[in-house]
């Protein structure tokens, strides 16, 4: 039977992340400035693995959450750790220089800067020396590296072109597809693009990389083979059952396919308003979140005691909220489609176990919560 997860009173006291943090004891404190020895090192495989930890491998992230890159530096630590030397922020920097500065605070603090990811990785102070180029000048050998990922170093050795016509478009990182649709006007939106690029793409319209060449307009963008664009036959396209068929036939889809959990406004000590002010679904980890309809996002993440979340703005001026996420697909300011992939369910913040809050406010703020379920039946979904 599936557990369902349930959330504690927020404590502001207690660790709900992983953070890279910088402990002064005093004005005088000496911070290594220099590149670390090989007792102090890990290899890229290592920093790769904490990255996929930290940030599912979004090494130019920048989620508003006061942490930034791949290895999900705190502003604090990326400048004390002569981070500021390649970039403002580590987001801004390239992997090998982000690798760079983390050896300085590998050094500095230990493993334990990463308090989970690091065991998860491996990471270590015993490691290999990794192979990096933080000072800008991976371009000339891109063929001796292939332990550092091509696919991660091609952006930015073959920038992409964006000449208004392009009939081609070169993806870079942080791209989404939807993004890249509305940028440059694809028919169809996000599915037509995907629909064309399918062959190229795979299974997973999620899951883009830096460096794909994608059809955007032309025979290549109309011609494919897409089964998204034929509603009738939906059972041709597995990797986006329920985001075809219901948008074509609802104004709303469920966030998750399961069933409800903890139910909205039920009474207890566990939640600061003395109720609970949305409705669980019992999700494991990593289960795909959707956007419940078409909206603009006004938040994306970390939230205190729901942990990481996303809050979407909707034409009937609701709001709807995606609690206690492992990671999330969509920035501040971006639009967003009924049915579409915001992020994937977890349970970070203050939560018993893996699971969806899901909550419907009038505002975009806590405590003008509505009933989700009645929200939802509302718009045509089933629950």
């Amino acid at each position: 039977m599936a557990v369902r997860g349930r959330h504690r009173r927020y404590q502001p006291n207690r660790i709900n992340r992983a953070s890279l943090t910088v402990t002064a004891g005093g004005a005088g404190m000496a911070l290594p400035l220099i590149g670390t020895g090989v007792a102090h090192a890990a290899d890229v495989d290592t920093w790769n693995k904490v990255a996929a930890c930290e940030s599912t491998s979004r090494w130019h992230v920048n989620t508003g959450n006061g942490f930034y890159g791949g290895l999900q530096f705190a502003q604090s630590t990326w400048e004390a750790y002569g981070g500021t030397r390649y970039a403002a922020r580590a987001d801004l920097a390239s992997k090998d220089q982000q690798i760079a500065v983390a050896e300085k605070v590998l050094d500095g603090q230990g493993p334990g800067a990463w308090p989970v990811c690091s065991e998860r990785a491996g990471l270590t102070r015993g490691g290999d020396t990794p192979d990096i180029r933080p000072a800008g000048t991976p371009n000339k050998t891109p063929e001796k590296t292939s332990k550092t990922s091509v696919q991660d170093v091609q952006p930015q050795t073959t920038p992409q072109s964006r000449a208004g016509k392009a009939e081609m478009y070169t993806v870079v990182r942080g791209d989404t597809l939807s993004e890249i649709a509305e940028s440059q006007e694809v028919k169809g939106g996000w599915r037509g693009l995907y629909a064309a690029n399918r062959k190229a793409i795979g299974a997973d319209p999620d899951l883009i990389l830096p460096g794909q060449r994608l059809a955007v307009r032309g025979k290549a963008a109309t011609v494919t083979r897409p089964a998204p664009a034929t509603r009738a036959t939906p059972k041709k396209s597995p990797a986006q059952p329920e985001e075809q068929a219901t948008t074509s036939t609802r104004s709303m889809v469920a966030p998750v396919s399961a069933a409800t959990g903890t139910p909205y406004r039920k009474a207890g000590a566990l939640w600061s308003k003395g109720y609970h002010t949305g409705v669980d679904f019992a999700v494991p980890t990593g289960t795909s979140v959707k956007s419940v309809g078409s909206g603009k996002v006004v938040s994306a993440g970390w939230e205190g005691s729901f942990g990481y979340q996303v809050v979407i703005r909707h034409a009937d001026g609701r709001y709807t909220q995606y609690a206690h996420l492992s990671a999330i697909s969509v920035r501040d300011g971006q639009s967003v489609g009924a049915g579409q992939r915001i992020g994937r369910s977890g349970s970070t913040g203050n939560s018993t176990g893996p699971h969806l809050h899901f909550e419907v406010r009038t505002g975009p703020g806590f405590g003008s919560d509505v009933d989700p379920v009645a929200y939802l039946r509302a718009g045509g979904v089933r629950i």
